[in-house]
């Protein structure tokens, strides 16, 4: 019998300000509304199709404090309103600041309003450009804003601004009707909306304070449905009941084989220079037993399996999970590719030894996950849904005693937002889920989840598997599923300075009085000593979260995404040293100064200075595009990290097929640009076919991926690149 695995992961770092207590983002909310409720109700549609959520501690922890928490303390949830008075005088400031926004008179809006609204890199226009061009009365806003700013928006525009930003974020099946929710509540935004025949949608009114009033009340009965929605779903192994099997991830998402030692990263990166050895395996215990903790508040037990943030994987990471009681993890099937065991067969589960005990680790199929992430995208959703399940039924075993079972495992919020002819991918989902049903039935397929595969549901014909039996990893690989190491998190001097700046406060901290707080241990006295010191060690287990270091480096193009991040991580660092201080610790001045750097090299022949190099010092780079078959209706264009490729703006350097600037035959479909680099540039580039300058919709290659070279010196004539366009 095949199996088939499907686990779902859902994430958000922890946007905290931890001086000001409130959120800095509102990625959060925006996929609760999107994605969080939806993504499991469907599956009552489904009820044969059994599959895994992971929920990270981080997501939840802010999505209870900060929205069910803090906001429904001035929701009226029978009368569907708010007490926007009471919110304006003791609320604002305490959960994020387009709920702010949303709540505010536009006409009262200070100057910091406004760069909320449309200032910050993250503000009210705050989706993918193929989300945008669903609604095209937001899009104008925008690309009104980006011509004139916001001395160019009247207080209507604006007030229509702050209310698109929660629009947008509704999930399809409430923009076109009213839902039912799982609390009893009912929830729809509909009766604003115009669909139209192409697809997009219309406002239907003009929108009023009230409207903003509403559809926060609106996205709240959502976001407090999101965790008994998973609850009612939830499976039971004694009753053998539900669909999804829920898990978590450590606390902050930190990426745990480092936590324990980044010295592990020299086995997977022999040739990267690493930071001061950083080794706290009590603070990874820590992130481990928290979010046991947090799960079986909100769930009512503990979660049988975890996914490793980033899917990261060591001996020692095992050795906690196995101390915790969890009894699967899963990571990607090219960590078992480089690890000891007597087989190979990705289509296995596997048995790992920790000190606390034996473990199944289940391997993700990278080609078949990412297909979904990256490909379909481009697809219809229907057509998706079907390539997909003859895509799984491929792998059925030879022989009917055979029982093997695929993994897929990918992200569940974000790849939705890239899908161009299937809105937020639910033609997709619903073609996925009808397909497996129907080959359920046909017996070529089985559903289920992991702690099911291994004890077993006799209901739905599954034997047990049990761990025991299970073929043994003898050295597990210590990698994550990204190129199968650490190099994402650490390796690239930005990085590592960041491991330094971790590694000073933890043992600022580890020297002084404080003692950590236990699992059990009461909670203090707010704005006690010992309340102080609470969250002096909170702001370092937020420090070593996985996604401050994933945005350093030269691996992700865009300084403006980066920004807010090292913003975060620097304020948890600062916040480490002030509560400490309150706590009546005395710990070392120290003064952590950012980190990022622009990226793109400024050696453009206009300019001078110390980065400018002579000519004898570059290296001509030809790079060409070869968009055969495809309808070019102006230009291709090039976008990358350097100045002469545009600094990331897309449709702003072109590209040429007339028999200049290095293009070989002219009109032959392969567009060409040539230009001068210092050997040593690291560059990143895509291209895009024709559009408007500054928007990477509708002709992107391909929104999450990037093309990259290094420049080294090389003969005449130079390096010349040849990419098809769209293809890696």
């Amino acid at each position: 019998m095949l199996y088939l695995n499907i686990i779902w992961h859902h994430h958000q770092p922890l946007y905290l300000d931890p001086t000001a207590d409130r959120l800095i983002a509102p990625w959060v909310r925006t996929h609760a509304t999107k994605d969080y409720y939806d993504m499991v109700a469907m599956l009552e549609e489904y009820p044969d199709v059994h599959l895994t959520v992971n929920l990270t501690s981080s997501l939840l922890a802010q999505l209870q404090e900060y929205y069910v928490g803090r906001l429904g303390s001035v929701i009226d949830r029978a009368r569907g309103s708010i007490d926007v008075d009471r919110f304006l005088a003791n609320g604002k400031g305490r959960i994020d600041p387009w709920i702010d926004l949303a709540l505010t008179p536009t006409r009262d809006f200070t100057e910091q309003d406004l760069t909320a609204l449309a200032g910050n890199t993250w503000n009210a226009f705050g989706t993918t450009a193929v989300m945008m061009n669903r609604f095209p009365q937001y899009l104008a806003l925008h690309r009104k804003f980006s011509q004139g700013g916001v001395n160019a928006l009247s207080e209507q525009e604006m007030r229509e601004i702050k209310f698109w930003f929660f629009l947008a974020h509704f999930d399809p099946d409430f923009l076109t009707g009213r839902q039912k929710l799982i609390t009893g509540y009912t929830v729809g935004v509909s009766d604003y909306l115009q669909r139209r025949s192409d697809g997009t949608f219309w406002l239907t009114k003009e929108i009023e304070e009230a409207d903003c009033v509403r559809i926060v009340c609106e996205a709240f009965k959502v976001i407090e449905a999101v965790v008994p929605m998973h609850r009612h779903l939830m499976y039971d192994p004694a009753e053998r009941s539900g669909q999804i099997e829920l898990i978590t991830t450590p606390y902050y998402h930190p990426i745990l084989p480092l936590i324990c030692n980044t010295d592990v990263a020299k086995q997977s990166q022999p040739n990267d220079l690493l930071p001061e050895r950083f080794s706290y395996p009590e603070d990874a215990a820590a992130h481990v037993r928290k979010s046991v903790h947090l799960f079986e508040d909100l769930f009512g037990r503990t979660p049988a399996g975890m996914w490793p943030a980033e899917g990261a994987v060591s001996k020692d990471a095992i050795d906690h999970f196995a101390t915790a009681g969890i009894r699967w993890i899963a990571t990607d099937e090219r960590i078992l590719h480089r690890s000891r065991a007597q087989a190979t067969d990705k289509l296995l589960p596997y048995r790992v030894s920790g000190r606390g005990g034996e473990l199944a680790i289940f391997f993700r199929d990278t080609v078949l996950s990412d297909k979904i992430g990256f490909v379909y995208q481009h697809w219809d959703g229907k057509d998706a849904g079907k390539d997909f399940v003859e895509l799984v039924l491929r792998q059925r075993p030879t022989s009917n005693d055979m029982d093997r079972v695929l993994t897929v495992i990918l992200d569940g919020e974000n790849a939705w937002e890239w899908f161009r002819y299937d809105q937020d991918g639910k033609s997709f989902l619903h073609e996925l889920y009808a397909r497996l049903t129907e080959a359920q039935k046909r017996g070529e397929v089985q559903t289920v989840t992991p702690s099911e595969y291994i004890a077993g549901n006799p209901d739905r014909g599954i034997k047990s598997h049990p761990i025991e039996s299970m073929v043994e990893i003898t050295s597990l690989w210590p990698g994550s599923w990204i190129n199968e190491n650490f190099d994402t998190w650490i390796g690239h001097p930005e990085k590592n300075r960041a491991w330094e700046y971790l590694r000073t406060a933890r043992d600022d901290l580890a020297a002084s009085t404080l003692v950590p707080p236990s699992l059990n241990e009461k909670s203090p006295r707010k704005h006690s000593r010992r309340w102080y010191a609470h969250r002096a060690w909170e702001a370092l287990l937020a420090a070593e979260g996985s996604d401050w270091f994933w945005w350093y480096g030269t691996d992700h193009f865009n300084d403006m995404d980066a920004h807010p991040f090292e913003t975060a991580f620097l304020a948890y660092l600062k916040s480490i040293y002030t509560l400490a201080e309150k706590a009546g610790a005395s710990l070392p001045d120290r003064v952590f100064p950012p980190i990022t750097k622009k990226h793109q090299t400024q050696t453009t022949r206009k300019q001078g200075g110390t980065m400018a190099q002579s000519e004898k010092d570059q290296v001509r780079v030809l790079f060409q595009c070869d968009a055969r078959g495809f309808s070019v209706p102006t230009t291709i264009y090039i976008a990358g990290n350097h100045s002469s490729l545009g600094d990331w703006v897309p449709n702003n350097v072109p590209m040429y097929d007339d028999g200049t600037h290095g293009d070989q035959v002219a009109g032959d479909g392969i567009w060409s640009l040539e230009g001068m680099f210092p050997v040593g540039t690291v560059l990143e580039y895509k291209f895009t076919n024709s559009g408007q300058q500054g928007e990477w919709d509708p002709g992107e290659e391909f929104p999450y991926l990037t093309r990259g070279i290094v420049v080294e010196r090389m003969p005449d004539p130079g390096i010349m690149l040849l990419d098809r366009f769209g293809a890696l």
